[in-house]
């Protein structure tokens, strides 16, 4: 009840900017704010497709920054309300299968982050939602084993609770994502030796 269901595509600039209209003449406002629109085929530089990657770009990236174009407007004029986007794990660093997928999630990260600067002291909320392995059809096409698989539901409990907690980053399953930031800290040629041994690619 009171819900507002609209079907719209990512990046088509025009249709976000409608759906924004439309929201805040039924509603007056916009609380919250969440990107979570995302495109993935594995891809490796021996089968480099540039449609391929600029596809990942338009919806992963671009559709973000459309969002952005519709509602910053109204945030900015309220003075609240959150803007949250879904990146992935996969933004951290580097990894195999992710030559189109894995820069697009390191871009949203580094926009949260200039965005969380820009609006904090405005009064408007910014978090970056990075989940691990989540079972949706994206990841059903993955040949890999994915290590602390969550079900849909697993995740969205993640994210209210990291709402509800006021974090910027929203990191989950800990047991991996921990990991993987540790990897981060590593130097170049160690991390690149850990990540082909643990792959195995």
């Amino acid at each position: 009840p009171g819900s507002l269901g609209l079907a719209l595509d990512a990046t088509d600039r025009a249709a976000l900017a409608r759906a924004a209209q439309v929201i805040v003449a039924k509603y007056g406002r916009i609380d919250l704010a969440l990107y979570c629109a995302g495109y993935y085929k594995a891809m490796r530089a021996t089968q480099f497709d540039l449609s391929e990657a600029l596809r990942h770009q338009e919806v992963n990236y671009v559709g973000a920054l459309h969002m952005l174009d519709a509602v910053l407007p109204v945030l900015l004029r309220q003075k609240s309300g959150h803007v949250s986007l879904v990146s992935s794990v996969a933004g951290y660093r580097g990894l195999p299968n992710s030559l189109a997928y894995g820069p697009t999630k390191a871009a949203l990260i580094n926009l949260a982050q200039t965005l969380y600067m820009d609006l904090h002291p405005l009064g408007i909320g910014t978090s970056v939602i990075n989940p691990g392995f989540v079972e949706t059809p994206l990841t059903a096409q993955n040949e890999f084993a994915m290590p602390a698989l969550l079900t849909p539901e697993q995740a969205a409990k993640e994210i209210l609770k990291g709402w509800t907690q006021g974090k910027f980053e929203i990191h989950f399953p800990k047991r991996f994502t921990l990991w993987l930031k540790a990897l981060t800290h590593l130097s170049d040629g160690m991390y690149f030796r850990a990540i082909r041994r643990s792959t195995g690619l």
